[in-house]
């Protein structure tokens, strides 16, 4: 048996092909790494890495990339085409599949590539702590397939080692966006630029808050218009800038009216051009996502701007462990809008008293949210495996 290794995402999102790029450039003891993933639109809608990246040479940019179908029912996967014939593969000694228990394919493969020898890893937000009984014995029986498993979160491996699963076994190998490139947009613009960016969307002593992400209901922005409504009441202007779309825009738009505030909610629309991006995040006081915070906390965070999410860990995205109280933001009580308005005050407060920096933010993204930090995980869990 050869020594190469099988990686299948869930879908091949353009926000992972740093990390991709570098774990493809995985050549240790004559490995290489081949991406298994289906290049069309799925239900989630995430944009997704262009194909020319198949055609290229590693050496230039690309990644070793074999396209196979994701098939769905009522927006859930269950099948990946090609998988049995992995598992068969001499080439393959390692296969990382997407860790979700409703894929059958992944049952089935993971099985049979067991039975022939090869290691099977589970890349995987694990167990939430949300699930019901009978959901949460089906996923720990899943797991115990795996050899080795790649966690999105400490949470996430916390709840694997109570469910009975050896800690031996996890690692946490985080979340990661191209931080080198926003870094190098943030450094490109100075103090004079951000103050004019910022005095487009609010007079001082107005503050800007920011959501970016799409509109859709688990974000729960309707709280987000509440609370500018409450402190602006209260004597503490503040406007609230939304960077995305979704099928909330025109209820969200209602209600600012209803409260009046519909000057004060500023719909910025789609954008998911970083040197675009980057600077209105960079410009806002506080990044406020009110239901699951996910991708955005990463985003915000690297931008120097601290964020404001819910406190229900199990209901939450695996990205809240990057923000850090009191040191790059605060998460209010779920659905309680009065303690997500104390949170806003709180945070602006320490803002102003230097205990929040643009630095703080930033240090807990450079040390454990980089695509080099999940391919040091990667390789440190993989290398083993190829003994």
């Amino acid at each position: 048996m050869e020594r190469h290794i099988a990686l299948i995402p869930d879908r091949f999102a353009l926000y992972r092909y740093p990390v991709f790029r570098l774990i493809s450039e995985y050549r240790r003891s004559g490995s290489e790494v081949v991406i298994f993933a289906d290049p069309r639109e799925d239900p989630s809608r995430v944009r997704l890495a262009p194909t020319e990246f198949c055609s290229m040479d590693p050496d230039e940019g690309g990644i070793r990339w074999q396209k196979i179908r994701s098939f769905y029912f009522r927006n859930i996967c269950f099948w990946q085409t090609g998988l049995q014939r992995l598992a068969f593969s001499r080439k393959f000694r390692v296969i990382v599949y997407w860790g979700e228990a409703h894929r059958v394919s992944t049952w089935l493969s993971a099985t049979i590539a067991k039975s022939f020898g090869k290691k099977v890893v589970f890349w995987t937000h694990g167990i939430y702590g949300n699930e019901g009984r009978l959901k949460k014995i089906i996923r720990t029986c899943f797991y115990r397939l795996a050899d080795t498993i790649l966690l999105y979160s400490e949470h996430g491996r916390q709840e694997l080692v109570s469910a009975g699963i050896p800690a031996e076994r996890l690692h946490v190998i985080n979340n990661s966006l191209d931080v080198s490139a926003q870094l190098e947009v943030l450094n490109s613009i100075d103090d004079a630029y951000v103050e004019k960016v910022k005095r487009g969307f609010c007079e001082a002593p107005e503050r800007l808050l920011v959501f970016i992400g799409r509109l859709e209901p688990q974000k729960c922005l309707h709280l987000l218009i509440h609370a500018v409504a409450r402190l602006r009441k209260r004597g503490s202007p503040v406007k609230a800038l939304l960077i995305g779309d979704g099928i909330e825009r025109s209820a969200l738009s209602q209600l600012a009216m209803q409260l009046g505030v519909e000057n004060d909610i500023l719909f910025y629309g789609e954008c998911y051009d970083d040197a675009v991006i980057v600077p209105l995040l960079a410009v806002s006081d506080i990044c406020v996502s009110p239901g699951e915070v996910g991708l955005t906390a990463m985003h915000a965070l690297v931008c120097g701007t601290p964020v404001i999410s819910h406190d229900d860990f199990p209901n939450q995205m695996p990205e809240f462990e990057a923000i850090k109280v009191g040191k790059s933001g605060a998460f209010y009580r779920r659905g309680d809008v009065e303690d997500l308005v104390k949170r806003i005050s709180t945070c602006l407060a320490d803002i102003d008293s230097g205990r929040i920096t643009p630095e703080s933010c930033r240090e807990q993204i450079l040390s454990s949210y980089t695509p080099e930090f999940q391919r040091s995980v990667f390789y440190r869990a993989i290398d083993p495996l190829l003994a």
